[in-house]
C-alpha cells in the first residue's frame, strides 16, 4: 500500500512556464469567455486545433520528462487524447496512463483497459483500500471546506505518478465544459442553456482547476491542459451552442471527430470519470 503524503499547511501554486514551448495558464483559459459570437466554423479546423494543442502539451511534457504520463478515464475526452498523442508521436516514446477506480468492476477501469490496450500504453490501476482513501480524504480537507471523491481521485492519480518521477501530466479538465458535457447543458434550451454554460464555466476554475493543481503541485508534477489552451476556447466559444450538444447528445463536435479514432463503446458510453471514480 502506498501511504499518503501530507500537504504542507501552506502551499502557493506556481506555474513553471518552459522557455520552449509555452502553455496557456488555466487562470487565463477561464477569463476568455464561453460563449462568444456565432461563427462560421467547422469540423476540420476544430480537429487541427485540437491536434495541435494537444501535441504541444505533449511535446512539453517530452521536453521535461523521458515519456508521457495521462490520467486515462476511458471516456471520450482523455481517450481522444491519447489516440492523438500516439498519432502524433507513433510508437517512438513511452506514454504511462493512469486509471483510478474503486474494483475491477467501475466503468472506468473496464473501458480504459481497451484503450490502453489499443494504444498500447504503459497502463498503471489504482485500485485503493478503504483506509487510504479515508486517509487521503482526511489529508485533502486540511487545505479546502469540503472534499469530493474526484479529488481524492486526482491525488491518488498524481501521488502514483510522482513514484515513477513524472514531473509533467496531461490532464483533460475543461472540454465539458466548453463542449456541454454536463446533464444541465443537454436539458436545457435557449437562454437557460446559455445560463446552464456559463454557469459551468464560471464554476471549472474553483470546483476543478485548483484541486487538482494542487495535488499535482504537492507531488511536484506541472500539468498540461490541451482542452483549455487559448486557440482551444476562442475558436469552440464561437461555435453555436445548439451545435456544441443537445438533448438527444452532448459534446457533439467532438463525437464526431473521435469516430475516427476510437471505438464507438466508447464515444457513446455514458458520461462517468474521475468524478465519480469509487462510485460502483
Amino acid at each position: 500500500m502506498i501511504s499518503v503524503i501530507a500537504l504542507p499547511d501552506s502551499l502557493k501554486i506556481q506555474n513553471e512556464v518552459n522557455e520552449m514551448i509555452k502553455l496557456t495558464p488555466w487562470q487565463d483559459a477561464i477569463a476568455l469567455p464561453v460563449n462568444s459570437q456565432p461563427a462560421r466554423w467547422s469540423f476540420w479546423t476544430l480537429e487541427r486545433i485540437l491536434t495541435e494543442s494537444i501535441r504541444r502539451c505533449a511535446q512539453f511534457s517530452l521536453e521535461r520528462d523521458s515519456g508521457i504520463a495521462t490520467t486515462l478515464s476511458g471516456g471520450l475526452d482523455s481517450s481522444f487524447c491519447l489516440a492523438k498523442i500516439r498519432e502524433i508521436y507513433g510508437e517512438g516514446i513511452k506514454i504511462f496512463t493512469f486509471t483510478v477506480g474503486g474494483s475491477t468492476r467501475h466503468p472506468d477501469i473496464r473501458y480504459a483497459r481497451i484503450i490502453s490496450k489499443k494504444f498500447r500504453t504503459i497502463h498503471l490501476e489504482i485500485i485503493p483500500e478503504p483506509e487510504l482513501l479515508i486517509e487521503a480524504e482526511a489529508v485533502l480537507k486540511t487545505t479546502r471546506p469540503s472534499v469530493v471523491p474526484g479529488d481524492v481521485a486526482v491525488f491518488l492519480a498524481y501521488q502514483r505518478m510522482a513514484t515513477f518521477e513524472f514531473r509533467t501530466a496531461i490532464a483533460h479538465d475543461g472540454i465539458d465544459e466548453l463542449l456541454g458535457g454536463y446533464r444541465d447543458h443537454q436539458i436545457r434550451v435557449g437562454k437557460e442553456r446559455e445560463a446552464a454554460f456559463e454557469n459551468r464555466w464560471a464554476r471549472l476554475g474553483t470546483e476543478h482547476l485548483l484541486p487538482l493543481e494542487t495535488s499535482a503541485v504537492h507531488f511536484g508534477i506541472q500539468v498540461a491542459l490541451p482542452y483549455l489552451q487559448r486557440e482551444v476556447v476562442r475558436y469552440i466559444s464561437r461555435i453555436p451552442l445548439d451545435e456544441r450538444t443537445t438533448q438527444e447528445s452532448s459534446k457533439i463536435p467532438l463525437r464526431e471527430i473521435a469516430r475516427k479514432y476510437l471505438p464507438g463503446e466508447v464515444i457513446e458510453r455514458r458520461k462517468y470519470g474521475f468524478c465519480s471514480a469509487f462510485d460502483t
